[in-house]
């Protein structure tokens, strides 16, 4: 009886430091969004985009973590030219993402979810497509756009029987402001770079459930019960900068691109950013490409 006593207390104890450190720390997942993915508009225009996610997140400054979470995930986007240099896109994006943590030296893995969403506004600074009387695109140089947006960021991570039947949960619930500025530096009419840099200001709310012991003068001594939600809010700061490559590669259907890029995100309070490697598949519509400067469709 007493060793047992023993084991379920220093098990206690263990929770509620880990909760201590989430509440004063912020929480360990704290996933990246990807950057925008378009930012040359005409007025009627449109494009859709799907990324596929690999996201390898940062450890807090204190976390006694060996290995950082990793993610799996996509992304959709959708984007619509409402002016000639000025549109506006929403996104939603889920990843899956696997926790490893080490309690009372055994090791073993979390699942755990994020999903976030958002809109932002962005404006061609300086414009780089250029159309003919007849509507076509017949130039592609240097665009350069600022864009400022809302993002809504959601994080799920349970522990399920962490004492007998009992669980322990930690959620959050994220409201960011990102801004920054983005570029589409054609190195010919089928390849781009696409760097961009953000900072975004983030209001973070966590909610803690964890299990907890009521000890009794008398039989059975030790109540377990399953806890009460706490709740702790603090805000934080993030850098992100990266680079996307723009592949146009297919000559009869120029509105089809292929995209990949990495990301680095610096977050307030991480010893290490999150990294993100992403592919996307990106279609146009309203948009004509001159065949003289694109190439002769293929029929």
């Amino acid at each position: 009886m007493k060793k047992s006593v023993l084991l379920i207390l220093a098990g206690s104890l263990l929770l509620a430091a880990s909760a201590k450190a989430q509440d004063e720390g912020g929480p360990s997942l704290k996933p990246t969004p990807p950057p925008i993915s378009c930012l040359d508009f005409f007025k009627g225009t449109y494009q859709f985009t799907f990324t596929g996610i690999y996201m390898k997140l940062g450890l807090p400054e204190d976390s006694d973590m060996d290995e950082s979470p990793t993610g799996k995930g996509f992304n959709f986007e959708m984007s619509r030219g409402f002016a000639d240099g000025f549109g506006l896109m929403s996104h939603f994006m889920f990843l899956g993402l696997n926790v490893p943590t080490e309690i009372n030296n055994v090791k073993k893995d979390y699942p755990a979810s994020a999903m976030a969403m958002g809109a932002t506004m962005v404006l061609d600074l300086k414009k780089g497509e250029k159309r003919d009387i007849a509507g076509e695109i017949v130039d592609k140089k240097t665009t350069l756009a600022a864009f400022i947006g809302f993002d809504f960021t959601g994080t799920d991570f349970e522990m399920e029987n962490i004492i007998e039947d009992e669980d322990f949960s930690v959620s959050t619930m994220e409201g960011s402001l990102p801004m920054g500025l983005v570029a589409d530096i054609p190195l010919n009419y089928y390849v781009s770079l696409v760097p961009f840099g953000r900072f975004a200001w983030s209001s973070t709310t966590v909610t803690t459930i964890m299990p907890y012991y009521i000890s009794l003068p008398a039989p059975p001594y030790l109540i377990l019960m399953s806890g009460i939600p706490h709740d702790s809010t603090y805000s934080s700061t993030r850098f992100d900068y990266g680079m996307d490559i723009d592949l146009r590669l297919f000559r009869n259907a120029p509105e089809w691109k292929i995209s990949v890029g990495t990301v680095l995100s610096q977050v307030e309070g991480m010893a290490d950013g999150n990294l993100i490697i992403m592919a996307s598949i990106k279609k146009e519509w309203g948009k004509h490409y001159s065949s003289t400067s694109f190439g002769p469709k293929l029929h």
